[in-house]
C-alpha cells in the first residue's frame, strides 16, 4: 500500500472513531435525565421504607405535657395571668387566645419536598397571649421566664432584645417554649406564648389526626 493510501485508512479509522465518540456522547446525554429521574425515584423510595425516628407517646399525655409547660411559664412571668389548668382551658386574664390542637408532621429531605405527612405522627402546639402589656413587664417578665427555665434544665437558645420586640426561645428534650412581646401600641403590647411538642408517633393510630 502506498504511504497516501495508508494515509487515508488511518484518517477513516481516526473519523471513525470520533464518529463512535460523538455517538456515545449524545446518548449520555439523552439518558442522562432519565437516570437522574431514577435515582430521584430510588432515593426517595428508600426514605419512604425507613421510619422516622420519632418517640411514641398518647396525644393526650403529650398535651398535659405541654400545656403544663405553659402553666409553669405563665407562673413564672408573674403577670397576674393567664392560669391554666392541666388542658389550658381556665384563663383569668381579659382577652387571652388559646390554641391547643394537633398538626401533622413532614418528613426531612425528598419526603419533605412532596409535603406527604408521615403517617400516624403528630405535634402539638399550645398558643396562648397575655394583653396590654407594658415595655418594662414584658422585659422583667422573661427574665424571669429564662430564669425560670434554666434552673429546670431548658436551654435557651435565643433571647433577643430589639426596640419595641422581645423573644425568648428555650428547648428540652424535643419540646420548645416561645415568648414573645411587640409593642402595638405606644410602650404596650401583646405578651405570646407558645409551647411545642416534637414529632411523635400515635401508639394507636388512627385516620387522620388525633382528636383532642
Amino acid at each position: 500500500m502506498s504511504a497516501q493510501g495508508e494515509a487515508n485508512g488511518a484518517a477513516r479509522r481516526r473519523g471513525s472513531s470520533v464518529g463512535r465518540g460523538i455517538g456515545f456522547g449524545c446518548l449520555a446525554l439523552l439518558a442522562a435525565p432519565f437516570l437522574l429521574v431514577a435515582g430521584v425515584i430510588g432515593a426517595y423510595l428508600i426514605a419512604r421504607a425507613v421510619p422516622e425516628d420519632y418517640p411514641e407517646a398518647e396525644p393526650e399525655a403529650v398535651a398535659r405535657r405541654i400545656t403544663g409547660t405553659s402553666a409553669d411559664v405563665t407562673r413564672a412571668l408573674r403577670l397576674g395571668g393567664p392560669d391554666t389548668d392541666g388542658w389550658g382551658r381556665q384563663w383569668t386574664r381579659s382577652g387571652p387566645g388559646v390554641d391547643v390542637g394537633p398538626a401533622p408532621c413532614h418528613a426531612d429531605g425528598l419526603e419533605n419536598w412532596l409535603e406527604e405527612p408521615v403517617p400516624g405522627a403528630f405535634f402539638l402546639a399550645h398558643r396562648w397571649q397575655v394583653e396590654h402589656v407594658s415595655e418594662a413587664e414584658a422585659e422583667s417578665a422573661l427574665r424571669r421566664a429564662a430564669a425560670y427555665l434554666r434552673r429546670h434544665g431548658w436551654r435557651i437558645t435565643e433571647f433577643s432584645h430589639e426596640k419595641a420586640h422581645r423573644y425568648l426561645n428555650a428547648e428540652r428534650n424535643g419540646d420548645e417554649v416561645d415568648l414573645t412581646w411587640t409593642a402595638t401600641d405606644p410602650g404596650a403590647g401583646p405578651l405570646e406564648g407558645r409551647t411545642y411538642s416534637p414529632c411523635t408517633y400515635d401508639p394507636t393510630p388512627q385516620e387522620g389526626l388525633p382528636a383532642l
